[in-house]
């Protein structure tokens, strides 16, 4: 198994203000509309708890006719509506594929948000697939603008 080290950093101007910006990154129903890594693939969030510090959800991504990737999200500060942390875990079939590590930092600008995401990722499932992480994070963050 190879081991792959990497920062994602995405800045984006929203339209919508800070607290509506938040509210998107940490609900349930926002994320599912916002979050797929590309246009044909589905986030299912069904049954979890609602997003709080210390709170685990386990959700399933992937192709709309087999969303096969588990993604287990640990919330870890939710500071409202500046400042948002929580760490990703995926895996398929058994086999862990990455960990990330996601930090947003959100300020007015103007009538919208300024929005700064860093992303660490530890990708344990081949080079390409740091392609794959910056791809989906690049559509999911871009769908978000369009969402809010």
């Amino acid at each position: 198994m190879t081991t792959d080290i990497g920062t994602l950093e995405f800045t984006r101007t929203m339209t919508a203000d800070p607290a509506r910006v938040f509210q998107a990154l940490t609900s349930a129903a926002d994320r599912m509309a916002w979050g797929p890594p590309d246009a044909d693939s589905v986030v299912i969030i069904e049954n979890q708890p609602d997003a709080a510090p210390g709170v685990r959800e386990i959700s399933r991504v992937g192709p709309r006719e087999n969303p096969y990737v588990d993604v287990a999200t640990d919330w870890i500060v939710m500071e409202a509506p500046t400042r948002l942390v929580y760490a990703e875990t995926l895996s398929a079939e058994g086999e862990t594929l990455g960990v990330s590590l996601a930090t947003f930092e959100l300020s007015p600008e103007g009538s919208g948000t300024a929005v700064q995401a860093h992303v660490q990722i530890v990708n344990f499932a081949g080079s390409e697939m740091m392609g794959e992480f910056e791809g989906g994070w690049t559509h999911s963050l871009d769908s978000l603008a369009r969402h809010v």
